[in-house]
């Protein structure tokens, strides 16, 4: 994530995140163990968050550093990692920081952006910023894995999905609390490739409560070349490109586009 891009989670967001359909549903996590046993340690998260995969990744024995700009959703891994096996958490660094500009002293055999941290780097120095910044720390032979959703051309400017939408079903939390994800595009802006969106928490307490908690924000859509032309700017080869986790190639239906690249200049 990227101070630039005002982008913060507020707490509300990180204390459901977890929960949330389209995070708790994602099918991902068989493929970044497998790249991870593939490619080595030590590894390196940007923007991993709650630790979604950060924690099965260490739990595979690898050891792993997470970064992230988010102090809310670093303190929800922190207590995941408190309440887990010790051996889990000496596998474990984390770090507060802007993946747009770090240095964290050290290199790595495998660099991951998972679940669309980068999308929120709105401006191409922001996005050359991190690239540059995986390419320092990427050892001699590392690779860098960053994953985006495939562009679907009418979230562009078709004005359908500016209506708030439920595509998701209501989830019951562990204290007896409901959960409706709703969701909109508040704006589109061609010209920059962005869209201005909102995530609608909808919560529903024990005792009848409701809430309506908004997250808004901005969103940069990519598409492939134009991401091949970022890595090639910053030293990286793409090795291999994906349309979804079960590694089948990118087709025109493909709903991601998942890149593994090879530091070059080694």
């Amino acid at each position: 994530m990227s101070k630039a891009n005002l982008y913060s989670y507020e707490s509300f967001v990180s204390e459901y995140y977890d929960y949330l359909p389209p995070v708790a549903g994602r099918q991902d996590l068989d493929f970044y163990l497998d790249v991870a046993r593939t490619q080595g340690d030590p590894i390196l998260e940007l923007g991993c968050g709650t630790g979604r995969v950060l924690l099965p990744v260490a739990q595979a024995g690898h050891r792993i550093t997470g970064l992230d700009l988010s102090e809310s959703m670093l303190a929800r891994c922190r207590a995941k990692l408190e309440n887990g096996p010790a051996q889990v958490r000496e596998r474990v660094q984390l770090a507060h920081g802007d993946m747009t500009d770090f240095d964290l002293g050290e290199t790595f055999r495998l660099i991951t952006i998972h679940f669309r941290p980068f999308q929120h780097l709105l401006a191409v120095e922001q996005q050359l910023g991190c690239l540059r910044c995986a390419h320092h720390h990427l050892a001699p032979g590392g690779k860098l894995l960053v994953d985006f959703f495939q562009t679907d051309a009418r979230r562009m400017h078709d004005p359908v999905f500016t209506k708030e939408s439920s595509p998701y079903p209501e989830v019951m939390l562990p204290d007896g609390r409901k959960l409706r994800l709703t969701e909109r595009v508040a704006a589109f802006h061609r010209a920059e490739q962005c869209n201005d969106v909102e995530l609608i928490y909808n919560v529903t307490h024990p005792d009848g409560r409701s809430e309506r908690l908004v997250f808004a924000f901005t969103v940069r859509y990519f598409f492939r070349f134009e991401v091949e032309h970022l890595l090639a700017r910053c030293g990286f080869r793409v090795v291999e490109l994906f349309g979804n986790y079960d590694r089948s190639p990118l087709r025109d239906d493909s709903p991601e586009m998942i890149f593994i690249a090879e530091k070059q200049g080694s």
